[in-house]
């Protein structure tokens, strides 16, 4: 079942915003969000890219810049 709009214009937000402050807490956030969702569905693979875009704000760096 795919998550609310509102869930994941939420979580959208907190992603696009994270820093290394509080990263950890978005990753919970997306994690188990995450953990609701089948393998086939769409915002599975969104939930995931948005897991390893906060990888890299957590190892300090900025999603998309290389």
């Amino acid at each position: 079942m795919p998550l609310e709009q509102s869930l994941k214009s939420d979580l959208r937000n907190k992603v696009s915003t994270a820093n290394k402050t509080n990263v950890d807490a978005v990753v919970d956030e997306v994690s188990a969000a995450l953990a609701t969702l089948a393998a086939d569905d769409k915002d599975h693979a969104r939930a995931q890219g948005w897991l390893e875009e906060l990888a890299v704000v957590k190892g300090g760096g900025v999603p998309g810049k290389f």
